[in-house]
């Protein structure tokens, strides 16, 4: 079937219905509903759509493209089983991006690597401009089919007319509100405007029309755009000289220099001869490296400012948890001293990082062996300040409680942590493509994040705490999500009766809302919760 669609000269008409199709489907799972198991189930059509009508573009598939395509199902599966909100804002961002940097490499018109940093660019040129080149597509088949009886030049006056009409409705907008605004007897008239119109815009049918007619071109210029890019005059004008310099290296006969005892030409001074002539020859250039000599001076120079700081540190950073701090200093101050200088600090350490390993000129094996060494100190460094600035964060947890903002830094500086660890593998193993595991690893913690439950760790963290000193937040407690509902119910009934009315405030809050709510968006953790509560009503 797939093959029967590539070769039919019906496929661009095919992958059209099929987008308006897929439309259709976009605007009932999603139109008026909370996204919930509707996202995973749209990600999958999306898939097989691109799948099905853009095959023949694709490249071969890797192991890459099994991990980016499970990553971007599980983000998608988040909003069916959990009911995060910080982590929904950033999914949303973060699984359309995803798909399009999956798309441009699998189907892109520019074979990139998936680890190139030109990559964003490509997506980004697919998903703008040779997606809206091909809007145009759209309008060309429709004037085809629907002027079939029509001349060549009558169909070419019809769409420059459809043209023309879009074109005047921005102008024709601000010219009316402003004559409007000139003149109080024109807005009269224009308020008389039959009043048929301003019904049909409220027609409860008439958005899903929009909705979905818009959504298909979208869709069709998208997919399109991977079928048919466009190629640029800068890349015409490249490819046209790379032609000239291919066919100038061929000598035609009447012009080839022939050996005689009178002339003797050897083979290498004819190739030197057609090199010099060729106007276009490609040059190979080296890439960018920096001098080890200067990295290495200006990595020393950096190490001893962040040795003598670590020597500080270690004054009071062991003691720190055990009560010995510095002297005026309580555990909150403490706690908020430098913190967010230092993890700035390790990120700017990690630029430093990647420069001196990924830019480095090779130099000889004394040189070698003082870079790798700066280098391990640089990240011992490092690891010394993520752990002060991990301690103080901690600390001001469990002063202050836990929440959305320090549970996710927690997690970022564990990132942080294990990307310093492949770096210091790198410094050793110079065959390790650092940038490759960067992102491999960025994915693998991302879903991590979304997977770990955040709420119900949170709130797990917070009763440990009351344990502990006898204070807990019941507000903001029972202002976590659906996920942490089952844990709170439960610490309500046995340890804390105040939480239970706040839970049954959430509870009143959840019916109200659900009460209109379709299977489009059936949520897991919302529907547990639902029943956690229910239970606690009669409890």
């Amino acid at each position: 079937m797939i093959y029967k669609i590539m070769a039919s000269p019906q496929r661009a008409l095919i992958t059209l219905l099929s987008a308006w199709v897929l439309a259709v489907i976009q605007q009932y799972l999603f139109f008026g509903n909370e996204i919930g198991v509707s996202y995973p189930i749209f990600v999958i059509l999306f898939y097989g759509f691109m799948y099905l009508f853009a095959r023949d573009r694709m490249r071969s598939f890797k192991w890459i493209d099994a991990l980016v395509g499970g990553v971007v199902f599980l983000l998608s599966l988040t909003y069916m089983l959990y009911d995060n909100e910080p982590l929904y804002a950033l999914n949303f961002l973060a699984v359309p991006g995803l798909i399009s940097l999956h798309m441009t490499y699998l189907m892109g018109r520019k074979r990139r690597q998936w680890w190139e940093i030109g990559l964003i660019g490509t997506a980004i040129d697919h998903l703008v401009p040779q997606a809206i080149r091909h809007w145009g597509t759209v309008g060309a088949m429709a004037v085809k089919a629907g002027g079939r009886g029509m001349g060549k030049s009558q169909k070419t006056v019809v769409f420059k007319v459809l043209i023309g009409l879009v074109a005047s409705l921005p102008i024709l907008i601000v010219v009316l509100s402003l004559l409007s605004s000139a003149d109080g007897i024109f807005n009269q008239y224009l308020s008389g405007f039959p009043e048929w119109l301003n019904q049909l815009t409220f027609t409860p049918g008439l958005p899903r029309v929009l909705w979905i007619i818009i959504a298909g071109v979208l869709l069709f210029g998208y997919v399109w755009g991977f079928v048919q890019p466009m190629q640029y005059e800068a890349e015409k004008r490249a490819n046209a000289h790379w032609k000239n310099g291919a066919e100038s290296a061929v000598i035609p006969r009447d012009h080839t220099l022939e050996a005689s005892p009178v002339n003797p030409i050897v083979e290498g001074e004819v190739t030197n001869q057609i090199t010099a002539e060729t106007p276009h020859t490609q040059v190979h250039r080296e890439p960018f490296k920096l001098d080890p000599v200067i990295v290495g001076t200006m990595l020393l120079v950096i190490n001893c400012v962040y040795v003598l700081f670590v020597l500080v540190q270690f004054s009071y950073l062991f003691g720190a948890g055990d009560g010995q701090l510095p002297a005026d200093l309580s555990y909150a101050e403490y706690a908020r001293s430098g913190f967010a200088e230092l993890v700035l600090v390790t990120g700017i350490n990690f630029f430093i990082l990647i420069v001196a390993l990924q830019y480095t000129r090779p130099s000889g094996k004394a040189g070698l062996i003082m870079h790798q060494v700066l280098l391990l100190v640089l990240v011992c460094c490092s690891a010394i300040m993520l752990y002060s600035a991990f301690i103080r964060l901690n600390l001001y947890e469990q002063a202050y409680g836990y929440t959305y903002i320090r549970f996710l830094v927690h997690a970022f500086m564990i990132f942080l942590a294990l990307l310093l660890l492949i770096a210091g593998l790198r410094i050793r193993y110079t065959t390790i493509p650092l940038i490759r595991w960067y992102i491999v690893l960025a994915l693998t913690a991302y879903v991590a994040v979304n997977y770990v439950g955040m709420d119900k760790r949170i709130a797990e963290l917070n009763i440990e705490r009351y344990h502990q000193t006898g204070t807990i937040d019941a507000s903001y407690l029972a202002s976590l999500s659906a996920d942490a509902v089952p844990l709170l119910r439960e610490f309500a009934l046995e340890e804390y009766p105040i939480l239970k009315k706040k839970l049954l405030e959430r509870h009143a809050f959840l019916d109200k809302n659900s009460a209109d709510i379709s299977w489009p968006s059936y949520n897991v953790a919302r529907h547990r919760a639902e029943l956690q509560l229910s239970k606690l009503r009669t409890e």
